[in-house]
């Protein structure tokens, strides 16, 4: 079930209880109770989307210092960006992955994607409603949080690191996947009960598929990610950019890194983009919000 919110796309998992809170392509998680009764929230990208959160926890009966914990999947702006404002509002435990922390101390090399790796998702961009306003944001966020190959910025301490095999305070019921390729931070978590798998960037979607993420630094780490992830039973995924995906066959179905899906035309795919952020911006100006997917 999806709703509206302003520019956002919100989408109810009852079945799962998660909450995916999308901006065009951005998708946050709240998980609704970790195993330990307390609501926590994956890849708060935006501060635009911490009212969001605020407001899918109030429906919990919860508000935003109940939150367990907040978690990134990888340091990337878009995946960060939101943090700041999440702890300086409500003192959230911050929990990252380890090999920022080793970016940051320079005994990991700094691997950003390049554009030619990016332009390969152009399909999934063009898959939901384009807010380019949030990208333009996450462009601000990114003097203050994130990592890129200017470097790590990290304007506070993480209560933990996540490493492969963790289970985080307040989220026992989630296992800790370290799944380089599209970056060496890239992290998964996965929760056996439900076969639910928040996949980050390690996983995208498109045409309502599963699709290995193209864009990588790393062919060999993807290729091992790939293989370690199609071995997950999964009924939902839900990744950091694109559609949910459900059903029996998840990883069955899914694309491979190296595969592309039926429409690959990456200038079709920008052509998309930039006739529907034309269109959302005629419907703002007439004060429609323009349809969200389901």
């Amino acid at each position: 079930m999806a709703r509206r919110a302003r520019s956002a796309v919100i989408r109810h998992l009852p079945e799962i209880g998660v909450t995916m809170i999308s901006k065009w392509l951005y998708n946050c998680y709240v998980v609704h109770d970790g195993g330990d009764g307390r609501p926590f929230v994956v890849d708060l990208g935006m501060p635009s989307q911490v009212p969001l959160v605020e407001a899918e926890l109030r429906t919990l009966d919860a508000d935003l210092r109940d939150l367990s914990g907040a978690v990134a999947t990888h340091g990337h702006a878009d995946h960060v960006g939101g943090l700041p404002e999440l702890r300086a509002r409500a003192g959230t435990h911050v929990h990252l992955p380890t090999a920022i922390a080793e970016m940051r101390a320079g005994t990991r090399a700094v691997r950003p994607p390049g554009l030619r790796a990016i332009a390969q998702i152009l399909p999934v961009m063009a898959s939901q409603p384009t807010d380019l306003a949030a990208t333009f944001e996450i462009g601000r966020t990114m003097k203050v949080i994130g990592w890129d190959r200017k470097g790590v910025r990290l304007p506070f301490e993480p209560e933990s690191w996540l490493a492969d095999g963790d289970r985080l305070p307040g989220l026992p019921d989630w296992q800790v996947l370290n799944t380089p390729g599209h970056s060496d931070d890239s992290t998964c978590l996965y929760r056996p009960s439900t076969r639910t798998l928040i996949s980050g960037d390690a996983v995208l979607s498109v045409e309502g598929l599963a699709w290995f993420n193209p864009e990588f630094v790393d062919g060999r780490m993807s290729v091992a990610t790939e293989s370690r992830l199609r071995a997950l039973d999964v009924e939902h995924l839900l990744p950091g950019h694109g559609l949910v995906v459900e059903g029996p066959s998840v990883m069955d179905r899914a694309l491979s890194f190296s595969e592309r899906p039926t429409d690959r035309s990456k200038l079709r795919a920008l052509v998309r983009v930039l006739r529907d952020h034309a269109g959302r911006q005629a419907a703002s100006a007439g004060a429609v919000d323009p349809v969200a997917p389901g």
